[in-house]
């Protein structure tokens, strides 16, 4: 390897000799003319031409340095961002009229009509059924005076005839004078005028009322009113969001009776609440108890 590049060096260096002068000058003027003669002389040789290729690398870095910096300079980029067509505001102002026009018209003109036609007819049926504030309180008292026969402390209202009895299972029943209950059939028919039919039928199981030949015949009361409770004070509580329902409110006195004392002192109160309601054609109480 060492005699072949000193082989080459004396081949450069009688080249040198024969041109002279013009040599130098073509080597200061252009340099990349020289590249081309040792590649003719490395020809023959696979081995000189990486040597060669290695020399005049340092002039076309040269070169490409230069050209780099061009490239970003050129008004190709710069060009691309400037066509802002796409986001021109011709497509935004198109559609925005068309969503405005089109709710106006459409809500404006159909749920006016609607509900104003239906409304009408459906409420003003509801309103004209309901009963006032003293027929719910009439319909309560009457509701606890037919209560309090099968309760058992109360049956002034059936007007008993104490002389007319039957026997029936070991008990004694006494004839009911009242007008209108006569039968059993008349007694339901009080019944569901003021219970619903959840209530009427547990209270005829009883066995508190019975029918013979003669006509209708009931046990006396058995116990008296409860002692512990006082007056009660009636209210009727309405519901806003249902007119075909409405609540009887009692407040009853709690009493306590200290010993040796004449009259009880009053202790507190106990609410009672009875749904009074429409059921088919007719208000009827849906729930009821004896407060005495």
């Amino acid at each position: 390897m060492k005699k072949y590049l000193i082989f080459l060096s004396a081949a450069l260096t009688l080249c040198l000799t024969a041109c002279g002068q013009r040599t130098e000058e073509v080597a200061s003027t252009a340099e990349p003319t020289q590249t081309p003669k040792p590649a003719v002389m490395v020809t023959a040789t696979p081995i000189p031409t990486t040597t060669v290729t290695a020399v005049p690398t340092p002039t076309p870095t040269a070169v490409e340095a230069t050209t780099v910096p061009k490239p970003p300079v050129t008004p190709l980029p710069t060009l691309k961002p400037v066509p802002t067509p796409s986001p021109v505001p011709v497509p935004t102002a198109s559609p925005t009229p068309i969503p405005t026009l089109e709710p106006t018209s459409l809500p404006t003109s159909e749920p006016t009509a609607e509900p104003t036609g239906e409304a009408g007819p459906e409420s003003t049926p509801e309103l004209s059924d309901v009963p006032n504030d003293e027929a719910v309180l009439e319909a309560y008292r009457t509701a606890a005076e037919i209560y309090s026969w099968f309760a058992g402390y109360n049956d002034g209202g059936l007007m008993l005839d104490m002389e007319d009895t039957a026997l029936q299972s070991d008990l004694t029943y006494f004839r009911v004078t009242r007008p209108g209950l006569g039968t059993m059939d008349e007694l339901r028919g009080l019944l569901k005028s003021i219970f619903s039919d959840e209530i009427v039928d547990p209270l005829l199981s009883q066995g508190h009322f019975v029918e013979t030949e003669k006509g209708l015949y009931a046990l006396p009361a058995g116990r008296g009113s409860d002692v512990t409770k006082g007056s009660v004070v009636l209210s009727v509580l309405r519901l806003q969001d249902n007119p075909s329902l409405c609540l009887i409110q009692a407040e009853v006195e709690l009493l306590e009776w200290a010993e040796e004392a004449q009259a009880p002192a009053v202790a507190g109160t106990q609410l009672y609440q009875f749904p009074y309601q429409r059921v088919g054609d007719k208000w009827v109480f849906t729930q009821f108890e004896s407060i005495f």
